[in-house]
């Protein structure tokens, strides 16, 4: 009986031998320059590195001039140099070449662009969709809130709101935004401005674009009733990554400034626009943003607007919609008012909420 049970099982053990041996041996082969072997899974090759997927070290990317042969267990889509596309199983040839396919078709490993498996979306198609993506124009909006006060010895009250909103995508964009700031200290006003204004940049190379840009501001306490400036020039964007950018922008522009009456003298003069935008993101949790704008008249290089908003953005949570935004920002005009300061400084904690 014993003997019986032993020869009934035997079909069994050996059946589960075999399929355990062919679980092992169903694998990848990558040899490189150094007569090393690496055993995976060869998930695709570009930009000229081949992705092998390993049990023991994960992802492995291998340069193409560093490989001598190549192998798949399973048949693999080809793209060469010359476009055309083979299906097959790869095996190694001579040095430097592959058989790929049955009949087989001898291929220069040198002349390999892509590689992919059956279950792998073709290189091509992938970076079309990426490009696609890219270029999608959607909108990206804002909104501030900045509350301040203080109640005892002294009582005071500030409220500021900033709303922004974006349409475009990495290589264009509208940017449009109000802001109003208020604030009392001992039931006097010592803020109480309003700005707005619009910006269209296009890139049109690597590291050159245009800009067409308006700002518009009334600010009781300086006495103005409109601040205008209109601007339009070339930038050059020295980063636009997605962890850093960086540009500067030079152009044509044109200020006009309306006091209140009997305040100051208007101005009404052809003027130069400089500016700096940088952006750097340190990581999921904290980015630094840096806005300067000068603008001087031609007539009068020492008549000049200055303006300039730095920040620490801390996002509150890695996909929460609400960042805290901590920053300095300040306005300083070269010729004030009769009796007004020149420089108006700004500490501020804004909480932001944001939507697409």
């Amino acid at each position: 009986m014993a003997a019986g049970m032993k020869l009934l099982t035997l079909p069994f053990r050996l059946m589960g031998v075999t399929a355990l041996l062919s679980g092992t041996l169903v694998a990848d082969v990558v040899i490189t320059t150094d007569g090393s072997r690496l055993v995976g899974e060869v998930v695709g090759m570009e930009d000229g590195n081949l992705t092998l997927l390993t049990k023991y070290a994960g992802s492995v990317r291998v340069s193409l001039p560093e490989i001598t042969s190549i192998q798949t267990e399973n048949p693999a889509y080809l793209r060469l140099e010359d476009n055309r596309t083979i299906e097959g199983i790869v095996a190694p040839a001579d040095a430097g070449k592959l058989n790929v396919g049955v009949p087989p078709v001898l291929v220069e490993l040198e002349n390999l662009q892509h590689l992919w498996r059956e279950s792998e979306k073709d290189p091509v198609t992938v970076a079309k969709d990426k490009l696609a993506k890219a270029n999608r124009m959607k909108w990206k909006n804002s909104m501030g809130f900045d509350l301040t006060g203080s109640s005892g010895n002294t009582e005071d009250f500030g409220l500021g709101l900033r709303a922004d909103s974006t349409y475009g995508n990495k290589l264009r964009a509208v940017d449009l935004y109000l802001s109003y700031n208020n604030s009392h200290k001992e039931d006097v006003t010592i803020v109480d401005e309003t700005k707005g204004g619009a910006e269209y940049a296009s890139q049109f190379s690597d590291h050159l674009g245009w800009y067409a840009k308006t700002d518009l501001e009334s600010d009781r306490l300086e006495e103005i009733d409109i601040r205008a400036t209109v601007a339009s020039g070339l930038k050059y964007i020295l980063w636009n990554e997605n962890d850093r950018t960086l540009s500067l922008r030079a152009g044509a522009a044109f200020r006009y400034e309306a006091y209140q009456e009997g305040s100051g003298n208007n101005l009404d003069d052809p003027a130069i626009d400089f500016g700096l935008e940088h952006s750097r993101r340190f990581s999921d949790l904290l980015s630094v943003e840096t806005d300067v704008t000068m603008v001087p008249s031609i007539t009068d290089f020492s008549n000049y607007l200055l303006t300039q908003d730095s920040a620490l953005v801390v996002p509150l949570g890695k996909k929460s919609p609400w960042k805290l935004r901590s920053g300095l920002a300040n306005s300083y005009n070269s010729t004030p008012a009769p009796g007004k300061e020149g420089l108006d400084l700004k500490y501020y904690i804004r909480l932001v909420y944001s939507w697409e």
